[in-house]
């Protein structure tokens, strides 16, 4: 009887079947795996552009870590610390014939953008441009696109700190980009000694520091036990942190959702299976063979056929996901208006543990519908074959 349920097992998987039974087979194999292709990509997609986001942010808005330095305190010595650059901040209002703008003015020294900083943007630059003896400013593309301003253009910026207004008349040196327009329209770069000369000690300066991602909260703890002040990006943009976690957290859950109802799927294929196979069970049964055997083999067909496309999907899916930067390149390009308030421009980061989550889900959901659906084969009778033919 071993034999015979053995039998019909490698027949469901299409093993020694007829073609249309293969054809299903491959059918059902291809579909699962294509939607755990989808849930596969969209959660990489999702968590490696929501990492860009955090590192564009950390590497050019705030540093991982803010440091404030009492008066003769030394500048910290750890060799976690990958970079650690002198800054100043001022808000501004920044004139132009076309308009006007709110701006963060970041006042940094001449070793500022080293080449990971330049790694997380594009800079324009005018080899033709005359030199002049007004402080030069850098501003982002989208802040050049909102007050039609280009290379070499002349502007006026009001800057406000909490004891002064300056007005000072500037031109622009260079152009960046960095591909996030939340943070471009608000930004611009400038000399810390420009800062300096105009506001003194009125401006807000501190150490920007730099760290591995896993060692953040490691370095924050230990600076902290040592007695220096300091801040995280993400207690400094809590907004958009909160924003990245909750929308990861939340496609997270919605990817959860589908696999639970990939799983509901599957459990209709055994169904389906067991509603095709009526006759060849109720023969079975008719020879002596027990519910339980048949259901095992059944379970299994299915459970394979599950796990092969798990193991497709998934490879599918990262396969996808490595071959996205082009296609967001090509989107970058176009321009779409849509688009514009999304990072296109990210290394593609593989959350293992999400992906885990995501597959053990669909699995187990697998599980207990198939083992469910399958009960309805204890609900055919022997004599069932003699009235099916």
């Amino acid at each position: 009887m071993t034999d015979l349920t053995a039998l019909v097992r490698r027949r469901k998987l299409g093993f020694g079947a007829n073609k249309s039974a293969k054809r299903r087979v491959w059918f059902n194999m291809l579909l699962i795996s294509l939607v755990v292709a989808v849930l596969i990509l969209a959660q990489i997609f999702v968590v490696s552009m929501s990492r860009g986001i955090a590192d564009r942010w950390a590497y050019l808005a705030d540093g991982h870590l803010q440091l404030y330095l009492r008066p003769g305190q030394l500048s910290p010595t750890d060799s976690r610390i990958l970079d650690q650059q002198r800054v100043g901040e001022v808000n501004a209002l920044l004139y132009s014939p076309e308009g006007n703008k709110i701006v963060r003015v970041k006042g940094v020294t001449d070793s500022y953008f080293t080449a990971e900083r330049r790694s997380q943007l594009t800079i324009e630059v005018d080899a033709d441009l005359p030199p002049s003896t007004l402080p030069a400013i850098v501003v982002s593309r989208t802040l050049a696109d909102e007050l039609s301003l280009t290379i070499g253009d002349r502007l006026a910026l009001m800057l406000v700190s909490e004891d002064a207004i300056r007005a000072q008349l500037c031109y622009i040196e260079s152009i960046y980009d960095s591909g996030y327009r939340e943070l471009d329209e608000a930004l611009i770069f400038c000399d810390i000694a420009f800062l300096i000369r105009l506001f003194d000690t009125a401006i807000d300066e501190h150490l920007e520091l730099i760290t591995g991602p896993k060692e953040l909260d490691s370095v924050q703890q230990d600076l902290r036990s040592q007695g220096y002040v300091l801040s995280s990006w993400e207690e400094q943009a809590p907004a958009l942190s909160a924003n990245l976690k909750t929308s990861r957290e939340a496609v997270l859950g919605v990817m959860i959702v589908v696999a639970l109802l990939c799983g509901y799927f599957i459990s209709e294929l055994s169904a389906q299976m067991v509603e095709d196979d009526k006759i060849r069970i109720a023969t079975l049964r008719l020879i002596g063979s027990l519910g339980s055997p048949i259901r095992r083999a059944y379970f299994q067909a299915v459970l394979a056929i599950t796990a092969v496309s798990l193991v497709i999907g998934s490879m599918l899916g990262i396969g996808f996901a490595y071959a996205l930067p082009p296609v967001l390149a090509f989107l970058a390009q176009r321009s779409f208006v849509a688009l514009s308030f999304y990072l296109l421009d990210f290394p593609i980061s593989i959350p293992y543990g999400d992906l885990l989550i995501i597959q053990g889900m669909l699995l187990l959901a697998s599980i207990v519908s198939v083992n469910h659906s399958l009960k309805r084969v204890d609900a055919i009778e022997a004599i069932s074959a003699v009235r099916f033919d």
